[in-house]
């Protein structure tokens, strides 16, 4: 179907996580008579265009570079390593929305330079839709006090929300005048078939993540200790790298395993090898790694502050959910897995169930249906 419409997203960074999503819904609008244009303001300093190997311009993806905000506006909107806050460079941006015909406009999360595509939007009669992680309790890393204060003030700005928390989404659904929807940070989980059956063995617990104190490593070898100490035969292995270390203690015990950072096939199969997930962290906006295990079919156990455990960890059903002040509580879930080698393969079955109910492929059909409707609803002439 030729396009008739264009959908333009605007973005400040291109994180991997987000390519299966953006592709997925460009496919999914173009079914609809819809072409998707997104337009990228600064290579993620982590994760290079070079390594995604995407084209600077793409046919989904241009680079029109934002301006780096003073240290200051850093601070005050508490940018990370990862994503610096930018400011729209003179009139690129808009001139590119303009170029591209925009009909209808999205704003990942709410950078200075997307807040200048959203006042052209509104002064163009454009429907606008923001994108976000945040909602009213985001993990403390995720916002400062200032950055919320921010968000509520240009809330105003839009006329839906795509949800990519479902505390991003539920923060907006009691308001009449934005249009919310769910859409997790999926993935394609194509790429993460199950894993085969393994041979029985010591019981395998498998972490994917930065190593840092935040992630609740600390609780986890405590509880490691505590399954040791009453006997249990298990590993733990840690794939990544950061700035925590373990203790020569536990660098030393049987249980713990380092495996460095790892990525592509040898982090699939690192989800082959495993009989379970764990990440106890204490803060995780989203966490897609639990989506992938998920997608493995590799039970789950999740720190309740990850917002994929609110979409992916069915208590009991698809794992457990962990609090990471209490290594005792930890332990004590990690034996039932353990002790009961029928009971991971039952939750591993409900987790990939769920990895597929909210895979990229499905959340762009939603995002998309959702779009159609927000358009028409914005476009439509108001009621005599």
């Amino acid at each position: 179907m030729t396009p008739s419409r264009t959908c333009s997203l605007v973005t400040g960074s291109l994180q991997t996580y987000a390519l299966d999503f953006y592709e997925a819904l460009a496919a999914s609008l173009q079914r609809r008579g819809w072409k998707l244009q997104v337009f990228v303001g600064s290579r993620a300093t982590y994760r290079p265009w070079s390594k995604l190997a995407l084209a600077e311009e793409s046919g989904l993806f241009i680079f029109i570079p934002g301006k780096p905000a003073p240290e200051w506006v850093q601070k005050l909107l508490g940018s990370s390593w990862r994503d610096k806050i930018l400011l729209p460079a003179g009139r690129d941006l808009t001139n590119a929305l303009e170029a591209a015909g925009t009909d209808l406009l999205i704003v990942n999360e709410r950078n200075p330079l997307n807040i200048g595509a959203s006042l052209w939007a509104r002064l163009h009669g454009i429907p606008c839709a923001l994108s976000t992680d945040i909602g009213q309790n985001p993990p403390p890393h995720a916002a400062t006090r200032a950055h919320l204060i921010y968000h509520r003030l240009i809330a105003g700005l839009y006329d839906g929300v795509i949800g990519r928390t479902v505390d991003g989404e539920s923060t907006f659904a009691k308001s009449a005048a934005i249009l919310p929807v769910l859409a997790p940070h999926g993935i394609d989980t194509a790429r993460y078939p199950v894993r085969p059956a393994r041979p029985p063995g010591r019981f395998r617990f498998l972490f994917v993540g930065m190593l840092q104190e935040l992630k609740g490593l600390d609780a986890l070898m405590a509880a490691a200790r505590l399954l040791h100490a009453q006997g249990h035969r298990f590993e733990i292995r840690l794939v990544g790298s950061g700035t925590w270390e373990p203790s020569a203690e536990d660098r030393a015990a049987p249980w713990l395993s380092l495996a460095g950072f790892t990525e592509a096939e040898a982090l699939l199969q690192e989800y082959h090898q495993a009989d379970a997930f764990i990440l106890p962290t204490k803060g995780d906006t989203y966490g897609v790694v639990v989506h992938e295990a998920a997608s493995c079919g590799l039970p789950l156990l999740v720190g309740q502050a990850a917002g994929a455990c609110r979409t992916l960890v069915e208590e009991g059903r698809s794992g457990y959910q962990l609090d990471p002040s209490d290594p005792v509580s930890i332990a004590s879930k990690m034996a039932l897995l353990i002790e009961d080698p029928e009971l991971g393969p039952i939750l591993g079955a409900r987790a990939r169930e769920l990895a597929e109910n909210w895979s990229a492929a499905n959340s762009g059909e939603r995002v998309a249906d959702w779009l159609l409707e927000l358009y028409a609803r914005e476009k439509s002439p108001p009621a005599a």
